[in-house]
């Protein structure tokens, strides 16, 4: 097993700064149209794929848990590789699978009748998709995208459950967890209404960039529209100004980060104040 790795260097640090151009919210029929077609899901499927014999996770819950935790739930992992695009969860499905998420992101997306969607929290090593579970039968709330190539760590919910059962750490493991995204969920459902779009797309681009380590992020304006639940021509233009303060280059689906200090400096307070949440709840299970 290796050593496990401390809190602090989870996420970089920085401050915010000064509030930006305001910008429209207001989302038109068209909008919601694309909305309604880019979120009936992508035909992409998980990939299994095989693993050393060295068990070395990078998920910030699993890497914390003393040996024999790990060796508990060792047996029921899988790896898999999860493509951009696959539906994990959607909203009152049961529950099949616990995911410890290695790396890439997964957004929770809250889902609207006329088809209208938006962020609720974005997940990565930091996160373990459907900790719920270990509480009793659960269903999904919320719609779980893979917004980024990621791989994950699954465990068939009944096993987890037995796992949590057996075990105080995983027990707590689970309710840290929980408590985790939710802190997320109610941060981001806050950013949504008091935050202006520049600087929300601005903490949306360093939380991306906490997670996936890569400063090339490839998302395409109209998903990151959704995902803000702002109007594309908003992301266009929003986009069009950090690449004139020399903070970012867009080319079509791409966005590669040229000043990330720049644009922790634009992005609102909440990027801090969930790096600290973060910190705080993996040292208590430390």
């Amino acid at each position: 097993m290796t050593s496990r790795a401390g809190p602090s260097s989870l996420f970089a640090r920085g401050q915010t700064g000064k509030r930006m151009d305001r910008y429209s919210h207001i989302r038109s029929k068209a909008d919601q149209q694309a909305a309604r077609e880019s979120h009936r899901g992508v035909p992409a499927h998980e990939e299994i794929t095989a693993v050393s014999s060295a068990f070395e996770p990078k998920n910030l819950f699993l890497s914390s848990l003393p040996a024999a935790e790990q060796t508990r739930l060792r047996s029921h992992l899988a790896f898999h590789r999860l493509p951009q695009g696959l539906v994990l969860q959607e909203p009152d499905q049961r529950i099949e699978h616990v995911y410890f998420v290695e790396s890439g992101m997964i957004s929770l997306v809250a889902m609207m009748q006329d088809g209208a969607a938006i962020e609720t929290a974005t997940l990565g090593r930091e996160a373990i998709l459907g900790s719920l579970s270990a509480l009793g039968t659960h269903t999904a709330g919320t719609r779980a995208i893979v917004q980024i190539d990621a791989t994950a760590w699954r465990m068939p919910v009944a096993d987890f459950r037995t796992a949590v059962g057996q075990s105080a750490v995983l027990r707590k493991m689970a309710l840290l967890s929980s408590e985790l995204m939710l802190a997320q969920v109610q941060q981001t459902a806050a950013c949504n209404a008091l935050h202006t779009a520049d600087r929300r797309l601005c903490r949306w681009i360093v939380q991306v960039r906490d997670r996936i380590d890569d400063d090339v992020i490839r998302l395409t304006h109209d998903f990151l529209a959704q995902m803000l639940a702002v109007r594309r021509p908003t992301v266009s233009l929003i986009a069009y100004e950090l690449q004139r303060a020399g903070l970012i280059r867009y080319q079509r689906g791409k966005i590669a980060i040229l000043d990330r200090a720049g644009l922790e400096r634009g992005a609102c307070e909440c990027v801090g104040a969930l790096r600290e949440k973060t910190r705080r709840v993996i040292a208590d299970l430390a």
